[in-house]
C-alpha cells in the first residue's frame, strides 16, 4: 500500500514540475510572469531533460509496483 501512495506522490510531483516548466516556457499573463526560456535557454533545456527523466523513472517505478503486485498474486494462489 505504501508503494501506491509513493507512486501517487511521485506522479503528482512530476505534474507540478511540468506545470512550473510550462510557466517558465510560456509565462502567465494573469500573474504578470514573463517568459523565462527565451532569456535562460540552458535552464529550460536542463529543466525539460530533468522532467522527462523523472517521468521515465516514474514509469519504471510503476512497472516495479505492477510486477510486485503480480508476484504477490502468484504466491497467494
Amino acid at each position: 500500500m505504501s508503494d501506491l501512495i509513493m507512486m501517487a506522490l511521485l506522479f503528482s510531483a512530476n505534474g507540478a514540475a511540468t506545470a512550473v516548466g510550462m510557466i517558465g516556457l510560456n509565462g502567465n499573463s494573469h500573474a504578470q510572469w514573463h517568459k523565462v526560456c527565451y532569456i535562460f535557454t540552458r535552464y529550460c533545456h536542463q529543466g525539460a531533460a530533468s522532467v522527462s527523466m523523472s517521468f521515465l523513472g516514474s514509469f519504471a517505478f510503476l512497472w516495479l509496483v505492477i510486477f510486485a503486485i503480480l508476484n504477490l498474486h502468484k504466491k497467494s494462489t
